[in-house]
């Protein structure tokens, strides 16, 4: 009986792993469409939402800032905006993690200039939250933007440079454990694009950061906030110029009314790493808090 228990567990919790990928990919071929009535079908009924807008370089910047958008109203906006100009060709995966509230694929993507009919395509990641919800409630999207992949060790062969990306997350894993926040900092590029769950606002959105300072700000917000208790890797994936993975925080609020409670929570965020080895883009999302004990 047990072994049929912890079976039946598996099949329930596959089950909502093969849901969720199924909710990324019909939205995604709705963008194959091009029609945006549909695509807005997919999303979830409700928020809160999270959309990262397609990126622009401005005048003078290395790194496209990245901006996004958590209401239904603005991005129904976005998409009119972009299929005026752009469709989406197809996107070709050579990795899919799927969890009950997120799924992640890296791969290519190829899109079609609509005044010109020329054709791009270039390596691309995205989350897709669900939440558990029929629709998805973000799309969270990137594409490479360095050239040259982070150099390794020789001796590490054809994997020489993903397991150099896996130094830095696994630096910047025990920093984020520490709450060393300059050691966090002196890794980012001066121009990184951050957008992750806000846990200090409370509201289940995303905080978008453009700069090294802002990061600094934003985590120094978070840290006087919580101890961060423990945060373990559920998953984890290296190519050789991003990192994924999925985390489970446990952390104590410092201040208000959850003081003297323990709370967890999961995140699962992507991020690009330069030539340099400074980090260009982190960005992902989270669970609600539950408290444990």
């Amino acid at each position: 009986m047990k072994d049929r228990a912890k079976v039946e567990e598996l099949l329930v919790a596959s089950d909502l792993q093969v849901r969720t990928s199924a909710v990324a990919w019909k939205h995604v071929k709705a963008e194959y469409v091009d029609i945006v009535e549909d695509i807005l079908a997919t999303l979830a009924p409700s928020g809160p939402y999270a959309y990262t807008v397609i990126p622009v370089l401005e005048e003078g910047k290395e790194i496209p800032t990245q901006r996004i958008v958590d209401t239904y109203e603005a991005i129904e906006a976005s998409y009119r905006n972009m299929h005026r100009y752009a469709a989406v060709v197809g996107i070709r995966p050579v990795t899919e993690i799927n969890a009950s509230w997120y799924t992640f694929v890296s791969g290519s993507g190829r899109g079609r200039d609509k005044n010109t009919g020329a054709e791009s395509e270039r390596p691309i990641i995205v989350l897709f939250p669900t939440m558990g919800s029929e629709g998805i409630t973000g799309e969270l999207f990137w594409g490479r933007t360095q050239r040259d992949p982070l150099p390794g060790d020789p001796a590490d062969g054809a994997l020489a440079s993903r397991y150099a990306v896996a130094k830095v997350h696994d630096a910047l894993l025990d920093a984020y454990r520490k709450g060393d926040v300059d050691a966090i900092v002196e890794r980012a590029h001066p121009e990184i694009q951050t957008g992750v769950r806000n846990y200090v606002a409370g509201a289940g959105t995303l905080s978008a950061v453009h700069t090294k300072d802002d990061l600094k700000a934003h985590l120094d917000e978070f840290y006087a906030h919580y101890t961060v208790r423990d945060i373990e890797v559920v998953k984890q994936h290296f190519d050789d110029w991003f990192f994924f993975h999925e985390l489970r925080w446990t952390v104590e609020p410092r201040k208000g009314p959850g003081v003297g409670t323990t709370l967890r929570h999961h995140t699962a965020e992507y991020a690009e790493v330069s030539g340099a080895g400074l980090v260009v883009a982190h960005i992902g999302h989270g669970t609600d808090q539950l408290k444990i004990g």
